[in-house]
């Protein structure tokens, strides 16, 4: 079992959250579906935490087109060098609306970008319950990217799992946080949350294959 510095199990207990590696996070994992597991060890697979601050964005893509089989030749730096910087994305970070025109921009119509963003907590939470049941339950080839509120500022990370009540999150910047499950309701609060910069709700995008991409 690895052991969690002091500092992440407060910022973690601040959070309502629950490390991946705690033995209640073990047994969140045990009890997913297989086709979740299996959702699950394709994006421990895929996933690299993010290289520089200010890069979840460019991370969380690249490790989504790594899932769905599309990365080509990006690189987290290449996405931002060649992505992120001509088209003037970087503000206060990649906002949830830039990062759906970064998202866009990687597609090359490959696959679709389905935005959810709302002020409304109910409406999200619907909607995110059924994007999980396909990620996790059905087995549907997608990802999901969340634009959070956490540790006090607006973050991208991968969700990477769904079992009771409580998803993970694939923390980009794991020198600060490690892998850590949230309840739903929990995370439904940080993605509508208002960005005082965008003056608009943060939210969460799928990521979904064309016919005969995947």
């Amino acid at each position: 079992r690895e052991e969690l510095h002091p500092q992440v199990r407060s910022e973690l207990r601040a959070a309502g959250a629950v490390a991946l590696s705690d033995p209640q996070g073990q047994e969140l994992l045990r009890r997913m579906t297989l086709e979740g597991q299996n959702a699950f060890e394709r994006w421990c697979k895929v996933f690299e935490p993010q290289l520089y601050g200010g890069f979840c964005g460019p991370a969380s893509a690249l490790a989504a087109l790594r899932f769905l089989g599309l990365e080509e030749s990006w690189t987290q730096s290449r996405i931002y060098d060649e992505v992120v910087c001509p088209k003037q994305l970087f503000t206060k970070g990649i906002s949830f609306a830039n990062g759906v025109i970064m998202l866009k921009t990687l597609s090359v119509d490959r696959f679709e970008v389905l935005e959810r963003s709302s002020f409304d907590e109910v409406q999200i939470a619907e909607q995110l319950l059924k994007d999980l049941a396909a990620a996790f339950e059905q087995g549907e080839p997608i990802c999901i990217l969340v634009n959070y509120i956490r540790l006090g500022g607006g973050h991208w990370s991968p969700l990477a799992g769904w079992s009771n009540g409580h998803v993970l999150i694939l923390d980009t910047n794991q020198q600060r946080l490690p892998p850590h499950w949230v309840l739903l309701d929990t995370l439904v609060e940080s993605l509508c949350r208002y960005n005082r910069t965008t003056q608009r709700p943060r939210g969460y995008v799928v990521l979904r294959p064309k016919r005969g991409t995947s």
